[in-house]
């Protein structure tokens, strides 16, 4: 997870931060393309990335950003996001060596299962159908990690990953806390998390089933998936959230928009939610699109359609 420039040093004020990176020997990185990090393959320059290495070293580093006044950027699978072109000034800090998930309980019929937030949210899954545990076969094939799946509280197939949460560990303005799913006001692409949150794992109430029957489920939705998604192709998933009783990507194709193009950025021929990065797409031309595409959405159906990925960065 190295970015282009190397190791990053700071060449004149030493400041707190500094200090931590090369006392704890922290990985990090300057002049990151954040490109890199996204799967829409989009994203300008950042000042730096770091990786710590555990909840305690996170918690350092933010402490020492919010004294420094200096913002940051959590991300893990760079999913679900827009990075402008004209970069971050933001720290970035990148969860990829959050990656324990293992059974922690068994209680007979109920198991609870473990997963910090930077595990491949595919990874938990595939996991737990494999040990014959129930209630998150429907998120197949939903890429990302497991911290991008709790706070957009991620689902298909009337499964959402909040439904099977015991509890969660945040970091909430530099205090570790653990909050129970009852805590939480999560809904529909919310996990029911505060701006600036940053969840470091999670407790998943699964229950014992059968094994061939969970994974027969499974296929199918993958099966079913595969046909309506371009999983293959960059992308930052659905654009836009579901209105109330209708799905987006159907008002869109209704309005003919499959196909729509501006620069490489285009509406996807398989399902119309989904904008691909057909090579050297543009924020611009990303947003471009957006816009075109709700404008047309609102006259032809009076619906406003919300964005579901988060946009960032600077023009």
């Amino acid at each position: 997870m190295e970015g282009s420039g190397g190791a990053y040093r700071m060449t004149e004020q030493k400041s707190l931060l500094n200090e931590f990176i090369e006392e704890f020997h922290i990985q990090c990185y300057r002049g990151v393309m954040m490109r890199d990090y996204t799967s829409l393959r989009i994203g300008g320059e950042a000042p730096c990335l770091l990786v710590p290495d555990d909840a305690m070293g996170l918690k350092s580093l933010v402490d020492i950003l919010r004294v420094e006044d200096r913002g940051y950027l959590i991300i893990g699978g760079g999913t679900n996001m827009l990075i402008k072109d004209g970069g971050v000034d933001e720290v970035v800090i990148s969860l990829k060596n959050f990656g324990t998930h293992q059974i922690v309980r068994d209680d007979g019929d109920d198991v609870v299962y473990f997963a910090q937030a930077g595990v491949s949210l595919q990874a938990v899954v595939r996991e737990t159908i494999n040990k014959g545990l129930t209630g998150m076969e429907g998120l197949i094939g939903i890429p990302g990690t497991v911290g991008g799946a709790l706070f957009g509280n991620a689902g298909a197939y009337g499964y959402q990953i909040m439904d099977v949460v015991e509890k969660v560990t945040i970091l909430r303005e530099g205090v570790l806390r653990i909050f129970n799913r009852e805590e939480l006001y999560y809904g529909y692409r919310t996990g029911g998390f505060l701006e600036g949150d940053v969840v470091l794992g999670v407790h998943l109430l699964l229950r014992k089933g059968d094994s061939e029957e969970i994974k027969k489920a499974a296929q199918g939705y993958l099966r079913e998936k595969k046909k309506t998604q371009p999983l293959g192709e960059p992308s930052a998933g659905c654009v836009f959230k579901n209105p109330e009783g209708v799905s987006a990507g159907r008002l869109i194709e209704e309005s003919g928009l499959k196909g729509m193009r501006v620069g490489d950025i285009e509406v996807s021929r398989v399902h119309a939610n989904f904008f691909i990065n057909k090579g050297r797409g543009s924020s611009q031309d990303f947003i471009r699109l957006m816009d075109m595409v709700r404008e047309k959405v609102l006259s032809d159906h009076g619906v406003v359609l919300e964005p579901e990925i988060r946009i960032y960065g600077k023009d």
